[in-house]
């Protein structure tokens, strides 16, 4: 999707992408995890989530274009942000959680890695073409043996030209299985979801993936 997508997406204030309560398979999931490693959350919007990981100990460094975003997420959450520039962001931190302002597929200019990762809305939100240079872009970012918490959607019918993007088990297998391994940690299926009360859809799926890096 193009930039300027997005941030009509944010200006219109169209984001039923953003969940207002900490994701389910995040709290069930990363309860296992042990120490405090950093945590990259690409696209993190103005996720809640980033809020819950620090809780548990972990630093956070979320990817995010829409500097509108960014701005909510510190106001609503109530949160003062130092600004500065790091290599091709503006890097907007408060203590140890920073979100880098720019296009995420230039991560690999700051020359980081990281052992965690947390994605439930980027990779169901970016068309096909785009979620292949995602997947290569995740083996370029995480350690051998880091961990990435997968959150997609399944839907049908799949007849959707704008996000967030059904992603079935088989796509997300051929993306990461190359130089991930693959777990299926569970699935969630939202039978009060409005398309699928009206009809619109058959129904509306959460699937939750563990991705472990090969080394």
């Amino acid at each position: 999707m193009e930039a300027a997508f997005w941030h009509q997406k944010w200006k219109e204030n169209r984001i039923g992408f953003h969940q207002a309560d900490f994701n389910r398979w995040l709290q069930s999931w990363w309860s296992a995890q042990q120490g405090s490693d950093p945590v990259l959350v690409p696209l993190c919007g103005k996720s809640r989530d980033m809020l819950w990981l620090r809780e548990q100990g972990h630093p956070v460094d979320g990817f995010e274009l829409s500097e509108l975003a960014i701005t909510q997420f510190f106001d609503e959450n109530n949160l003062s942000a130092e600004r500065s520039e790091v290599g091709p962001y503006q890097c907007h931190r408060h203590e140890d959680l920073r979100i880098y302002q720019g296009d995420f597929f230039a991560a690999p200019e700051l020359g980081q890695r990281y052992r965690l990762v947390y994605d439930r809305a980027a990779l169901i939100a970016l068309p096909g073409a785009m979620r292949r240079q995602y997947a290569a872009l995740m083996s370029r970012l995480v350690e051998a043996g880091g961990q990435v918490l997968l959150v997609t959607l399944e839907y049908q019918p799949e007849q959707q030209q704008q996000p967030p993007f059904s992603v079935g088990e088989m796509e997300v297998r051929t993306l990461f299985e190359r130089d991930f391994g693959v777990e299926v940690l569970g699935r969630g299926a939202e039978l009060d979801h409005p398309r699928v009360l009206s009809g619109q859809l058959s129904y509306f799926d959460e699937v939750a993936y563990r991705l472990i890096r090969r080394g």
